[in-house]
């Protein structure tokens, strides 16, 4: 296995929203991609782009007994902040890995699938125990890779991952300082679409509509009715921020729903945050960038900090 590989797939692009937000939550403690979900969990596209790429593993799985879900593990990640999410394969089976016969975690395959307008690509071939860091290069996520002795540092080279492009920063630990908000609504006043609302809040939310319509063309669900409006004092100036909250079915999954954090500083509106969850609710603590939000999902409990350079996601501790 080499550590970076860049590999055009012979399969014609395709846009898996459905998916994508599943992918918002991945990594679990300290950002461990641990390739919980099995080919039965991916959709029909994902299969076909794992069979063509894997087709020879397959193949020899077949020769040799051994059933094909059991060679590897799946995840869907945003690596560089863009639909639709990068699809993480993680080896399972002796072929795939080092060890697995030994107590210690074994070292195993790592891929990085992703898609660009001429159709997916290989961004990433390398081995070990991978995690996220909570540095970008070139916009894209930094990884880590356990192997037993020192970690290696994979960064996004701009076409595939390399190993020579120096240290990654760490997930930032564990907050066990925080608390929500008391009262109704932790913190943010709630509208439907069509609630008289703050006029800021209004016109971030037709900013915000009219770049979702934008991107996704003329599907089913994006309508206004298909995400609610909230409003609440993040960084102390105003005016206050405004938080979007899908509903629809192709916005949710048994991660909770997509939300994503808007601002209009410096007078120009931005998307700054992107996360998953069934409920937010602002914290009584914070950093510089602002107060904390609590997102409760179907993983848990996280907690958002703004440090002054974006949102990451915080392990809220014991």
């Amino acid at each position: 296995m080499t550590h970076a590989s860049s590999r055009a797939i012979a399969l014609a692009p395709v846009a898996l929203l459905a998916s994508a937000a599943a992918a918002l939550a991945c990594g679990g403690p300290q950002g461990a991609l641990e390739g919980t979900l099995t080919r039965a969990d991916l959709t029909g596209e994902e299969r076909v782009l794992v069979e063509e790429r894997f087709a020879s593993d397959f193949a020899e799985a077949a020769r040799l007994g051994i059933a094909a879900d059991a060679l590897f593990g799946f995840e869907r990640c945003e690596l560089n902040a863009a639909e639709p999410p990068e699809l993480i394969a993680i080896g399972r089976s002796p072929a795939h890995c080092l060890g697995v016969d030994q107590a210690d975690r074994p070292i195993c395959g790592v891929w990085a699938l992703a898609v660009t307008p001429e159709g997916w690509v290989e961004v990433l071939e390398g081995a070990g125990t991978a995690r996220l860091a909570s540095s970008t290069t070139n916009g894209w996520r930094d990884l880590v890779l356990e192997r037993g002795d020192a970690p290696a540092v994979v960064k996004f080279g701009g076409v595939a991952y390399q190993e020579d492009l120096g240290d990654a920063d760490p997930l930032a630990d564990p907050l066990d300082d925080w608390d929500a908000v008391p009262g109704d609504g932790g913190g943010i006043d709630w509208y439907a679409f069509d609630d008289p609302m703050p006029p800021e809040a209004e016109a971030a939310f037709l900013w915000f509509y009219r770049r979702q319509a934008a991107s996704l063309g003329e599907r089913v669900g994006v309508l206004p009715d298909a995400f609610r409006v909230g409003v609440a004092e993040l960084d102390g100036a105003p005016p206050a921020e405004a938080l979007i909250q899908a509903l629809s079915p192709q916005d949710c999954s048994p991660q909770g729903c997509r939300h994503w954090v808007l601002s209009s500083a410096g007078g120009e509106r931005s998307v700054t945050a992107r996360f998953e969850g069934f409920d937010v609710e602002v914290a009584l603590t914070g950093g510089v960038g602002g107060a904390d939000l609590v997102v409760f999902g179907g993983a848990g409990v996280e907690i958002w900090r703004n440090d002054g350079a974006g949102w990451t996601a915080r392990d809220p501790g014991p």
